[in-house]
C-alpha cells in the first residue's frame, strides 16, 4: 500500500482514510498542472542551490516518464494515495532516489494545490472566452440571417408586439458580448502565483526566488501575501463561477425559449433528427431532450457554486481541510459550462425557422400598442389614447 507524505509508522483506521480522502478524479484529470508546477519549483530550487543541477536533471526525466505515463493512461491515482501530489513524489523517490524527497522543499501541498488549480483555471478562464466569442459570432450570424422574418414578442408569457427572429436571436448575442467585458479582468484577478506561500505562512531560512516560478508559469506576478494565498482558495474559485456562471443563466434562458417555441403550439423553430431524442412507447415523439438537460443542467451549476460558497463562508484565515472540499465542485462546474458552449456552437446554426407559422402567428393584438402611438403621433395624450384604443380592442 502507498505511504502518505505524513505518514511514519501506523496508517489511518480505514474508516477515517475512507471519510477523509476527497474524490480524486479531480487529481487524475489535473495531475498535468501538478507536474508543471513541480517542474518550475524543481528549477527555482536548483537556481538557488538546494539541488544540484543533475539532480534537476533527473526531477525533469522524472516528470517526462510521469507526463508520458499518464498520457498513456498508465498514471493512475489510488485513494491510498490521497492525491496526485503524493503519487508524484513516491513516483519519484521510487524511480530516482533521494532527489524525490528534496522535491517537497520550500512548498506545502496546500501552495501546491494552489498553483495547480491557478494554472487549470487561468487554461479554462482562457478556452471559455474562446468558446463564448465564437457563440456571439453564431449569434450574431443567425441574427443577420434571420434579420427580417417577424415574430411575436411575448410578455407574461401572452403575446405583446411584435418582433423579429434577428432580435430574438441578438437580444443573446448582445448579453454575451457584455459578459466578454468582465472576463478580461477575471483573468488579471486570476494571474498570480501562490507558488512558494507554503502553508500560508511562507518559509523561513530559505530564499525562495518566487519571481523565478512565476515566470516558468508564465503568470503575471507573486501573490505576496502568504497568508492571502491560503485565504484565496474557494474565494476565487466562486468569484470564477459567479462571472462565468451568467454564460449558464443564458443558456438556461434559452433553452426554456427554444423548449417553448419548438412545441407543436407554436413550431417556430426545429432541429433535426440527429438533434432530437424519441420515446420507448409513442412511435410519433420527438423530443427536445437536449434543451431540457440544459435547463437541469444551470441548476446543477449553481448547485457547485452555492457548495463552494458555503464551505468558505465563515471559515477564518489560514487553511482549513474543508477547502479540499471546493475542488471537485469547481471542476464539474467548469465541465458544465464548456459541454453547455460546446453544444450550443453545435445546435444553434442548425436552427430551422418556420416562416409560415411565424406568420400565422402575428395576429391582430401584436399591433394594438402601434394603434395608441399613431394617435400619440397626431397630438393625442398617451393615456387617452391608450384608453380608447383598449375600449376600441375590447369591444370587437
Amino acid at each position: 500500500m502507498s505511504k502518505k507524505l505524513w505518514q511514519t509508522k501506523s496508517g489511518l483506521h480505514p474508516l477515517v482514510e475512507a471519510y477523509t480522502t476527497s474524490d480524486i478524479s479531480a487529481d487524475q484529470m489535473l495531475l498535468p498542472y501538478d507536474v508543471q508546477a513541480s517542474s518550475a519549483h524543481a528549477s527555482m530550487l536548483c537556481k538557488i542551490g538546494v539541488i544540484t543541477k543533475d539532480e534537476e536533471q533527473d526531477l525533469q526525466k522524472a516528470f517526462d516518464q510521469i507526463l508520458a505515463l499518464y498520457n498513456k493512461g498508465e498514471f493512475v491515482l489510488t485513494p491510498a494515495q490521497e492525491d496526485c501530489h503524493t503519487a508524484i513524489e513516491q513516483y519519484i523517490t521510487e524511480h530516482f532516489g533521494q532527489v524525490g524527497k528534496k522535491i517537497h522543499t520550500g512548498r506545502s501541498r496546500n501552495d501546491q494545490v494552489l498553483v495547480m488549480m491557478r494554472l487549470y483555471m487561468k487554461d479554462q478562464v482562457s478556452e471559455i472566452q474562446q468558446k463564448i466569442k465564437q457563440l456571439i459570432t453564431v449569434f450574431e450570424d443567425v441574427s443577420k440571417k434571420y434579420q427580417n422574418i417577424a415574430m411575436p414578442g411575448y410578455t407574461h408569457m401572452q403575446r405583446a408586439m411584435p418582433t423579429t427572429v434577428g432580435i430574438f436571436f441578438d437580444s443573446y448575442k448582445q448579453a454575451l458580448s457584455d459578459l466578454t467585458l468582465l472576463i478580461p479582468g477575471l483573468l488579471d484577478y486570476i494571474d498570480q502565483n501562490p507558488l512558494g506561500s507554503a502553508a500560508g505562512f511562507g518559509i523561513n531560512h530559505l530564499k525562495l526566488d518566487r519571481q523565478e516560478t512565476t515566470e516558468l508559469l508564465d503568470l503575471a506576478r507573486v501573490q505576496s501575501n502568504p497568508l492571502y494565498c491560503a485565504m484565496s482558495r474557494g474565494f476565487f474559485e466562486g468569484t470564477i463561477l459567479s462571472v462565468l456562471g451568467q454564460s449558464m443563466i443564458l443558456s438556461s434562458r434559452f433553452s426554456v425559449d427554444m423548449m417553448l417555441f419548438t412545441t407543436q403550439e407554436f413550431s417556430f423553430f426545429s432541429l433535426g433528427d440527429e438533434y432530437v431524442t424519441g420515446s420507448s412507447i409513442m412511435p410519433q415523439k420527438k423530443n427536445y431532450d437536449l434543451f431540457e438537460v440544459m435547463r437541469g443542467n444551470s441548476k446543477l451549476f449553481f448547485g457547485y457554486e452555492s457548495q463552494i460558497r458555503d464551505i468558505i463562508l465563515g471559515l477564518g484565515s489560514g487553511y482549513h481541510r474543508d477547502l479540499g472540499l471546493t475542488k471537485t465542485p469547481f471542476v464539474q462546474a467548469i465541465d458544465l459550462i464548456q459541454s453547455t458552449l460546446d453544444l450550443l456552437l453545435e445546435v444553434v446554426p442548425q436552427l430551422q425557422i418556420n416562416k409560415v407559422n411565424l406568420q400565422k402567428s402575428m395576429t391582430k393584438e401584436l399591433f394594438v400598442t402601434d394603434e395608441v402611438y399613431k394617435k400619440v403621433a397626431q397630438g393625442e395624450p398617451f393615456r387617452d389614447a391608450y384608453l380608447e384604443v383598449k375600449e376600441s380592442f375590447f369591444k370587437e
